[in-house]
């Protein structure tokens, strides 16, 4: 029998912790995306170490600190920098995990057990991106016809939401990966750049970001109606054919 954790409906998400909880959730996701906004990548290891420690644990790269605070793998020609240290992704992961846990009850605790699990699932989703993007990135350029700047945008977002969505599987929330990963990567940067007047999201980055998640849902929608319709009719035949019998 499932738990009453993984029976979570968008609904009740907001009224079990309340506009004071989600609030204040919401106020600190804002706070750790302007403090990721203003620090450069020195301030940045406890997210770019483990991560370049992770992928040299695979014995596929071979990254060593620069003295600015970056990763650089010279074989392969990749550099971690501190737009791959998956910012984003994390607030995303963080409101993900609480989310999925706003059943218990709100305070530190859950607040700093879902960063700590935002910070891991980010650290192993920021590996994938990268192996695929160093051993897959070319591949799909040349199958699909894109740029190498649309396979590294493709790459990353499909990982990324993946992820998420796969995180979140069991919620019974259809909407929530889709509304989480599109508020922290689309609406918060565009807003942040009508409000501050900052430099906001690139157009082909906005256009792949939307796009993507809307399609991965409108196709598991299909494939779970068409699931349950063959479903139907395969206990339609059983019974029929009991009848018979």
């Amino acid at each position: 029998m499932a738990s009453a954790e993984t029976q979570v409906l968008p609904g009740r998400a907001l009224r079990d912790w309340g506009l004071r909880g989600w609030g204040l959730a919401l106020l600190l996701a804002l706070a750790f995306k302007e403090y990721y906004s203003q620090v450069d990548t020195l301030h940045l290891q406890w997210l770019l170490h483990p991560l370049a420690m992770l992928l040299n644990a695979t014995s596929l790269f071979g990254f060593e600190p620069t003295g600015s605070g970056e990763w650089q793998d010279p074989h392969h020609g990749l550099v971690i920098v501190k737009a791959c240290a998956g910012g984003n992704f994390l607030v995303a992961s963080w409101l993900g995990w609480l989310w999925r846990w706003q059943t218990k009850r709100f305070g530190a605790g859950v607040l700093l057990r879902a960063f700590g699990a935002a910070w891991l699932t980010t650290l192993i989703a920021n590996a994938l991106r990268i192996a695929l993007i160093a051993y897959g990135e070319d591949g799909l350029s040349a199958i699909a016809g894109l740029s190498a700047a649309d396979s590294h945008r493709l790459i990353g977002i499909v990982v990324y939401f993946g992820s998420l969505a796969l995180q979140l599987s069991g919620t019974r929330a259809l909407l929530a990966a889709p509304v989480i990963y599109m508020a922290v990567t689309i609406l918060l940067p565009v807003s942040n750049a009508l409000l501050t007047g900052r430099g906001g999201i690139h157009g082909a980055h906005l256009a792949w970001a939307a796009t993507l998640p809307m399609a991965g849902l409108i196709g598991f929608g299909l494939w779970q109606r068409v699931s349950r319709i063959v479903h139907s009719r395969r206990e339609r035949r059983a019974r029929t054919g009991s009848r018979l019998a």
